[in-house]
């Protein structure tokens, strides 16, 4: 029997079932702990086909770890980017745990008892498309048994009502807010239902009439109406009522306080969603006042001209269809950039270069109407000095009323937001900047937002340095798209940084990411920077990082050589102290038995050419001239060994010491020298140090003089001083100690330079590579060099090439 016989075989219990079938089917359940099909209890496969044929939602736990079924009719309940389709074959409490706490009393109680459940409306909230979602369920939870009576299963047989829930708690806030709205506004209002009675009055009625709510409903309030109003107003509501049309009036409605008092209302139908008629809204409004002030109508209009005019925001009142210019305040003025000569003229001829922009229409239409109209953040172009200049205005065109109610006019009120648009267009201008940027950055960049820290933005940096594609992770929270790099201390830090909103860094921090479908440790540099918004709270997070993989594993093999190096320093050490001690007996014994002989030779050589006179021949003072140089040579090789032993035991009196002012001191002791071989010395700005400051007159007196002397003929002398802080790195390969700081003097010259393989050689003493006769010189100077580096804890070194010049580089501590 081949295998497609063998499959077929083993799903016989099920065919069909849409894409949970074929999903169930090519499940490989071998890994759960139900084993494979051919294992399965009649029970659960029966159960399983009727789910799989039901067009009814259902969802299945089978056994102790409730492994999970579903069909068709469920799956849209799992939403996208959410549980599906990794639920199928998954433990319940690994899928559920936003609500195993719910479900699972309920579950247990199945189980045990054998007793089914029922829940309606029940608020569930599942994570789906992608994120936590509030979802209503209206389930059974019933027992399925084995063969033995014992409960292996529970059957979910649900539907989702989160629809209707939504909608009926939507129509619940809207009726509760304008109830809200009613018994707080100032109108009267009234609803009628669809048999036109009136079934509900606010407060305000109560107020204005001293009737109750309720003594209104039942005993009714026409004999309120004033006797010459109430016929007039019956036959208007029996019409509008009649055709379910808008019906608007003014009456005489008695008060409190026994006075007629005129209303005007506004009695609209109200129709449901599928158009049935469902009564009328009656809004009223107490107008006496303005019936009263119709006989003051011209002081009114100079007060309103009065208020107008002093406005601090754009107003002006248009008259007639024409739209007459009878009032505008200066403000308004200013944004057309016209004169008082605009009063008395109509509004198309002020402003020609709005008939194309749709304005006039509008304003047109407010006057036929009577319906106010209102404009956000539009764009108009407005004619300045010949020339149309882009605006953009908050506006409103409201209809004026005289006082049969008919409209007479318009007033135009604006605010001039132009400013305000042209800052947000920079703002946006200067986000797609940030963007742009970011994407084409050299190092690695992304934005995270929300305590999810969803990827919002990341250049090809980051994505290379994640081992991700760009489909893969954005959108999505950072550790749901890299779970390799989960647990491993990045979040608290990114909590941290949401939380306090302080920048977060750290170097050479081991991160496990993927690599070619592998974990692999990378070293990365990282900062984690919180971005504001206006109101200071932390907006999103931007990530800069750097792959230091390569570094992190050199520097570990440098601390090998390091180490390596350590113990062999140690081991020298020790024969170097052995020399130093033989060298301060040398020094001792040329200190007191080497001078004396030395000075009467100096004495007699010249009491002898004192004594010859004219008398000497020319070889004879020839052997006097070579014996008081000499001695002269011999006098300035003790003194140098002198010095040299006395830089092994000097008190070490340290002090602050500026290297720019040694500099400058040595080359006013150099200066006739310098003038000579028309030398240039250049330097950059050295800092201060914690030094003898003897020893670094005498380390940067011999370095400069060695190169003044080793100079090429025909050539200008340049010595340059450079320093330089040293990184990590540089303290690794140099063996020293990287919690300290150090800085990098270089001598650099272009005089005769050296052969490389005397590059350790010339910092012996009495090391010459050149001759006396074509150099002078007792060959103890850079010696004495290494000495005083020695005992500032620094290292020395040269470089160089035969004619090519030299460079001396010496390693200092300092603190900055």
């Amino acid at each position: 029997m081949n295998k497609a016989s063998e499959d077929h075989k083993e799903w016989s219990f099920i065919s069909g079932g849409g894409e949970m079938g074929e999903l169930t089917r090519t499940f490989d359940w071998s890994q759960t702990v139900l084993g494979p099909p051919k294992l399965w209890p009649q029970s659960l496969k029966l159960t399983l086909s009727m789910i799989l044929s039901s067009k009814f939602p259902m969802f299945l736990w089978w056994g102790d770890d409730l492994i999970q079924f579903y069909n068709d009719a469920y799956r849209p309940s799992l939403g996208n980017e959410g549980k599906h389709p990794k639920a199928l074959g998954q433990k319940a409490e690994e899928c559920w745990p936003e609500i195993w706490d719910t479900i699972y009393p309920l579950i247990h109680k199945v189980r045990t008892t054998a007793e089914a459940t029922w829940s309606e409306d029940q608020l569930l909230p599942i994570y789906r498309n992608g994120k936590l979602e509030d979802v209503y369920w209206t389930f059974g939870y019933s027992p399925i048994f084995s063969s033995d009576m014992n409960v292996e299963g529970v059957l979910v047989v649900c539907t989702e009502t989160t629809s209707k829930i939504k909608a009926r708690q939507a129509l619940e806030e809207s009726e509760e807010r304008f109830r809200l709205l009613a018994e707080n506004a100032d109108l009267l209002i009234a609803t009628s239902n669809e048999h036109g009675r009136i079934d509900y009055f606010n407060k305000a009625w109560e107020d204005f009439t001293g009737r109750s709510v309720e003594k209104l409903i039942t005993e009714g309030w026409r004999d309120l109406l004033h006797p010459d109003d109430k016929e007039r107003f019956l036959t208007s509501y029996s019409k509008a009522f009649e055709n379910r049309e808008m019906l608007e009036i003014e009456l005489r409605l008695l008060n409190k306080n026994n006075e007629y008092r005129w209303i005007l209302a506004k009695i609209p139908p109200l129709f449901s969603n599928d158009g049935v008629f469902k009564g009328f809204l009656s809004t009223c409004l107490d107008i006496t006042e303005m019936k009263n002030a119709q006989q003051n109508l011209v002081k009114s209009e100079q007060r309103l001209a009065s208020i107008v005019e002093n406005a601090p925001f754009p107003i002006g009142v248009y008259v007639g269809r024409e739209m007459r210019i009878v009032l505008a305040n200066k403000s308004i003025m200013d944004v057309w950039s016209r004169g008082y000569d605009i009063v008395g003229k109509t509004y198309f001829e002020v402003l020609p270069e709005l008939e194309n922009q749709q304005v006039y229409q509008k304003l047109l239409k407010v006057y036929d109407s009577g319906e106010p109209f209102h404009a956000k953040n539009q764009k108009i172009f407005l004619n300045v000095n010949c020339e149309l200049k882009e605006h953009y205005f908050n506006y409103s065109f409201t209809p004026l009323f005289d006082a049969a109610g008919k409209v007479y006019g318009v007033m135009n009120t604006a605010a001039d937001i132009t400013d305000i648009n042209f800052a947000n267009l920079k703002i946006k201008q200067n986000e797609k900047h940030l963007q742009d940027t970011i994407l084409q950055a050299p190092v690695a960049i992304c934005i995270m937002k929300g305590p999810n820290y969803i990827v919002e933005l990341a250049n090809n940096k980051m994505l290379e340095l994640w081992g991700v594609k760009r489909e893969d992770i954005l959108g999505k929270p950072v550790f749901d798209g890299i779970p390799e790099a989960e647990n491993q201390g990045l979040e608290g830090l990114l909590n941290k940084v949401l939380s306090t909103g302080e920048t977060v860094s750290a170097e050479g921090v081991p991160v496990k990411l993927p690599r070619k479908g592998e974990a692999e440790t990378v070293y990365v540099d990282f900062v984690y920077q919180a971005n504001h918004s206006a109101d200071g709270v932390v907006s999103n997070i931007m990530a800069i990082a750097t792959d230091v993989t390569p570094q992190v594993k050199m520097r570990q093999k440098i601390e090998d050589v390091v180490s390596k190096r350590t113990r062999e320093l140690a081991e020298a050490n020790s024969s170097l102290q052995k020399s130093n001690a033989e060298l301060a007996q040398f020094a001792h014994i040329a200190s007191h038995d080497l001078q004396e002989p030395l000075r009467k030779i100096a004495i007699f050589t010249q009491m002898l050419e004192s004594g010859l006179g004219d008398k000497v021949d020319e070889v004879s003072a020839n052997y006097l001239s070579k014996i008081r140089v000499s001695s002269n040579r011999m006098h300035n090789m003790i003194k140098d060994v002198l010095t040299y032993s006395e830089l092994l035991n000097q008190v070490r009196a340290f002090k602050r010491v500026e290297l720019t002012e040694i500099i400058k001191n040595t080359i006013l002791d150099y200066e006739l020298l310098i003038e000579e071989k028309a030398a240039r010395v250049e330097y950059d700005t050295l800092p201060a140090i914690n030094a003898i400051p003897l020893q670094m007159e005498q380390l940067f007196g011999n370095l400069i003089g060695n190169a003044l002397k080793f100079s090429k003929n025909g050539t200008p002398l340049v010595i340059q001083v450079k320093a330089k802080e040293l990184n990590f790195d540089d303290k690794y390969v140099n063996g020293l100690d990287t919690s300290c700081n150090y800085i990098k003097l270089s001598f650099v010259d272009n005089g005769i330079g050296f052969e490389a393989e005397f590059q350790e050689q010339i910092f012996n003493i009495f090391q010459r590579l050149h001759s006396k006769a074509d150099y002078s010189g007792t060959g103890i100077g850079l010696a004495m060099c290494k000495r005083i580096v020695q005992n500032h804890l620094g290292i020395i070194n040269a470089e160089g090439s035969s004619g090519n010049g030299a460079t001396f580089n010496v390693i200092l501590p300092y603190i900055k």
